[in-house]
């Protein structure tokens, strides 16, 4: 079975058997001004550059349906992290594999994640699978995309509700005030 149709499937699965808040979706702080600072969450912005990457090689965009730059995964997760109750352990364990991926990269191709081709990512990624705590650490970032998928889009994923749409699902009511939306959404 390839990635998308896994993906597909256990999307539509979730979805049709469960509400969203099965997902633990926290709300998120009121809206604030919005700046760019050198750091979200403890992660540099090249290193929430290379959790983009990743989110794409695993949720990659195709012509039928969203991947993961189309539902903002990226901000959901930031708006996810950045939560005052969210629990810092998940920021420290998204910095432990960014890191360790980085140092598979450098020792097996000598240059940094960012700058592998394809392939190479995906070898990457396979290898660090392999590791004791790789496999935990590419499925928290599978949950996470699976949520920025179905979430409602206040909390800064699904925008215009397009996962919604591509698995033609109903969204549960009522939903949330706009008044709860993420901060970077």
């Amino acid at each position: 079975m390839d990635r998308r149709r896994f993906l597909f499937s256990m999307s539509a699965g979730i979805a049709a058997s469960s509400a969203l808040p099965f997902f633990g979706i926290r709300q998120s702080v009121p809206a604030a001004v919005i700046q760019r600072p050198a750091t979200i969450a403890g992660l540099t912005l090249a290193q929430w550059d290379t959790i983009a990457l990743i989110q794409e090689h695993l949720l990659p965009s195709e012509s039928r349906s969203p991947g993961a730059k189309e539902i903002n995964a990226l901000t959901y997760l930031q708006s996810v992290l950045t939560d005052p109750r969210d629990d810092p352990a998940d920021n420290r364990f998204l910095l432990l594999g960014l890191n360790s991926i980085e140092a598979l990269s450098q020792k097996k191709w000598h240059t940094d994640f960012s700058s592998l081709k394809p392939q190479q990512r995906e070898q990457n990624l396979r290898d660090y699978e392999k590791t004791h705590d790789g496999s935990s650490w590419l499925n928290m970032l599978l949950d996470y995309l699976m949520e920025a998928l179905l979430t409602d889009p206040v909390y800064g994923g699904n925008p215009q509700g397009i996962g919604w749409k591509w698995l033609q699902h109903t969204p549960g009511f009522p939903r949330p005030p706009h008044k709860q939306r993420s901060v970077f959404a």
